[in-house]
């Protein structure tokens, strides 16, 4: 018994000195339990594609090469005015087609060299004829280029108007022979004796008097007339319409705006940032959904304002699947990424603290499937920005997607 109690007394001091001790801790196991754990690797993934300087700018897609036309109120005096405008700025137009409807009168597009500046009708000749005719022809009406206005050209501008839904001007022909028409026309007077009056000489003969013949009035010839007014000219057809006037008064200076050729981006830069440019350089821009590669075309001279206009077309690359500016794009407003310098062109891209020196040599330590990491010499191909591009050496691999230790 007294072995018994002796033995629970020991275990039970044994027990209380156990807990007071472990509830009291030195000042360095305190500071030890405190401390970070050790800091576990942080990776980063490899990267392929292109290491280049770059700059973005704000542009806007417009249309190509731009020519601006004058409008012509139809008529003399009174008010002009657009009564319909059928076409939709940015949309293509061809030769003949109705692009306003000017005091309810059409307006044509017309290829050509330069306006017209006469109306023309049959009978006139001259190059501005021969224009006409050749855009006639151009339109889908075959007519002879003579520079001669005659039957065969009257009859082409009689159908353009009537496959539109209007009647073609007309006005009365004057000839040189109108004059003659009613003589020769005229009825010849009768010859029939005069009925003697009761005042006639006895025996002397009465002289015979032409009874008064009716002359019916001639109608005048009517023939077609081409009204100067009628035709905007441009250079080539089909072209984009990138202004026009709308339905309402036509202003005094109103004026049709073309532009061929495929779509452009532009943007305005101060001269600063135009100074960092040159014509060639390579952009990148996201129109439409679509990437589209461009190059820049033309750098502008500095306003009064010191801003700078630049100019970009599709670059040319060759390759077939390289979309261009689309037509329907006219308008948007992309940013454009603009390369000033290639430091790598399809090279590995890693972090630039990734890559770790031993002398002269560099490597990377990529991550492998069980945690550990592995050396992987590396050439560093050069760096911008806290990237690097670099090149594997001795065979080794590393492929984008993989991670590698950032130092």
């Amino acid at each position: 018994m007294l072995v018994m109690v002796v033995a629970v007394t020991s275990a039970a001091l044994l027990a209380g000195g156990w807990a007071v001790a472990s509830a009291f801790r030195s000042p360095s196991q305190i500071a030890s339990d405190a401390a970070a754990p050790p800091p576990s690797g942080i990776t980063a993934p490899v990267e392929q594609g292109i290491l280049a300087e770059t700059l973005t700018v704000q542009g806007e897609v417009r249309a190509g090469d731009q020519t601006s036309t004058s409008l012509a109120a139809p008529g003399e005096g009174g008010v002009a005015v657009v009564t319909d405008a059928p076409v939709a700025i940015g949309s293509q137009v061809s030769a003949g087609q109705v692009l306003l409807e000017i005091n309810a009168q059409p307006t044509f597009a017309l290829p050509g060299a330069f306006p017209f500046f006469r109306d023309l009708r049959t009978g006139d000749t001259g190059r501005d004829v021969e224009q006409l005719q050749h855009a006639l022809t151009a339109a889908g009406y075959s007519t002879t280029a003579d520079g001669i206005f005659g039957p065969g050209t009257e009859r082409s501008l009689t159908s353009l108007y009537a496959d539109h839904g209007y009647k073609v001007p007309l006005e009365a022909a004057i000839a040189a022979e109108d004059s003659s028409v009613v003589a020769k026309e005229a009825p010849a007077p009768s010859q029939e004796p005069a009925t003697p009056s009761d005042s006639a000489t006895p025996g002397v003969q009465p002289v015979p008097v032409a009874p008064s013949v009716p002359v019916a009035p001639t109608v005048p010839k009517m023939q077609a007339v081409a009204r100067s007014s009628a035709f905007v000219v441009t250079s080539a057809l089909p072209a984009a319409v990138v202004a026009a006037p709308g339905v309402g008064s036509l202003p005094d200076d109103a004026a049709v705006v073309f532009a061929q050729g495929s779509p452009i981006a532009s943007a305005t830069v101060i001269a600063a940032t135009a100074a960092q440019l040159e014509v060639g350089f390579e952009a990148k821009a996201t129109i439409a959904g679509t990437e589209v590669h461009l190059v820049l075309q033309n750098i502008g001279v500095a306003d009064e304002e010191g801003l700078v206009p630049i100019t970009f077309v599709t670059a040319d690359s060759g390759d077939p699947g390289t979309a261009p500016i689309p037509d329907s794009s006219v308008g948007e407003k992309p940013v454009l990424v603009v390369t000033r310098s290639v430091v790598a062109r399809d090279a590995l891209l890693v972090p630039s603290r990734a890559v770790a020196s031993r002398g002269s040599s560099r490597y990377v330590l990529r991550q492998n499937s069980d945690g550990d990491f592995q050396e992987v010499p590396v050439k560093e191909i050069g760096e911008l920005n806290g990237l690097s591009a670099i090149e594997i050496l001795n065979d080794e691999k590393l492929k984008p997607g993989e991670q590698v230790r950032v130092q």
